[in-house]
């Protein structure tokens, strides 16, 4: 066939920003160089799933609808076997057992780990990715701070293994669709500034710390709307919160979004308040809708935010400086919007999709070289892929 073999192991395809956006960066892969497959063990899907097919990757559920860990294992044994990858890329989490697992016992020559966010590496898991390091060839994560946390966590790490993959942005988001919702969040805006953030409700992210620093802003006399968008464990918990505080009319629990681009495009300033992330998808996507941005410290952000120009950092947990920074920014309309010009631009330079895509691409071809020993198929494949 003269293409590398790749599957990409996924334990779910429901919503959520890292499977959306692998999903999207893998759809833009060569499939010159790559012949594709992915495969999950999560029942639940969706917009991801919806993706890879739309671009052609077949998608391949493993196991059974109840989790079983021996059907599963007995499945992707099967499964592996039959169509003799190159590579297998764990994804993240759990797969990094559960996906290298029945490639080692197929003896697939390159078998890549990854990590999504600094969650992974909580509890028990650094003594499992230490173990599966020792037949592993590399890792692929999508930022500095998560590599230089994997280090310190992961034992048995060869020379070099780390492959860092930014979170990929498309530049421009479907336009259909922001035309078509932006006047619905217009409506929304009650003729003042909005203050907004997108996560999960769960939380790690501290949606708890965005209504404190709303009680703050709307206490001191700062007229403005505060919107969170999506959904999750915590939804009854935050409304309940609204109403101790007395944001009724102020705070608004917007639910899961497909057109968040619209919802950006309607907002003054975005504001992430998550006690730990790697690369914020979230955050990145408020950039490229040109917005100023305020965030806690909750990862190393040297390349997403340049402090004053594009927005302003605070320490994990401080709700006082949050509100201090938003209400700096809504003071100055002018410096805003060249703030949020800033944001863009380093988004286009940095974390754009087709930046993405290459480095994925290096990503893969680099560690495959460095297995070439274990396959003469591979190495072969390799050989004419470079003439």
């Amino acid at each position: 066939m003269n293409k590398l073999k790749l599957l990409v192991v996924f334990a779910s395809l429901d919503v959520g920003g890292a499977e959306v956006q692998f999903s999207k960066l893998l759809s833009r892969l060569d499939k010159g160089i790559f012949d594709i497959k992915v495969a999950y063990y999560d029942p639940r899907v969706g917009f991801p799933k919806e993706i890879l097919e739309n671009a052609g990757i077949p998608v391949r559920f493993l196991g059974s609808p109840t989790w079983s860990k021996a059907r599963f294992l007995a499945d992707a044994i099967r499964f592996m076997r039959k169509e003799q990858f190159d590579i297998v890329h764990c994804l993240q989490h759990s797969t990094n057992f559960y996906g290298w697992l029945p490639a080692m016992i197929n003896r697939v020559p390159v078998i890549i780990g990854g990590l999504q966010g600094k969650i992974e590496l909580d509890s028990y898991w650094p003594k499992i990715y230490s173990m599966v390091s020792a037949r592993c060839s590399g890792w692929i994560v999508n930022s500095e701070a998560l590599q230089a946390h994997a280090e310190k966590s992961i034992s048995f790490l060869g020379k070099n293994s780390f492959r860092i993959v930014p979170n990929g942005i498309e530049l421009e988001p479907d336009l259909a669709i922001q035309n078509k919702e932006t006047n619905d969040y217009q409506q929304l805006r009650n003729n003042r500034p909005v203050i907004g953030t997108v996560g999960r409700l769960q939380s790690v992210k501290n949606h708890l710390l965005f209504l404190q620093m709303a009680r703050e802003l709307v206490s001191s006399g700062v007229d403005a709307d505060f919107w969170i968008i999506g959904k999750g464990p915590l939804q009854e918990t935050l409304a309940q919160q609204i109403v101790d505080y007395h944001l009724e009319n102020h705070a608004h629990l917007l639910g899961f979004r497909e057109d968040i681009p619209a919802a950006l495009k309607s907002m003054d300033v975005f504001v992430l308040t998550s006690d730990s992330e790697s690369c914020p998808n979230a955050l990145l996507e408020a950039m490229r809708a040109a917005l100023p941005v305020v965030t806690t410290r909750c990862t190393r952000l040297e390349e997403i935010i340049h402090e004053g120009k594009n927005g302003f950092t605070v320490d994990v947990g401080d709700h006082l400086s949050l509100a201090s920074q938003v209400a700096r920014i809504l003071a100055d309309p002018a410096k805003a919007l060249i703030m949020g010009q800033h944001s863009r631009q380093i988004v286009i330079e940095r974390f754009s999709m087709d930046v993405a895509v290459q480095k994925l691409q290096q990503a893969y071809l680099s560690l495959a070289t460095l297995e070439t020993h274990r396959s003469p198929g591979l190495a072969a494949t390799l050989a004419y892929l470079r003439n």
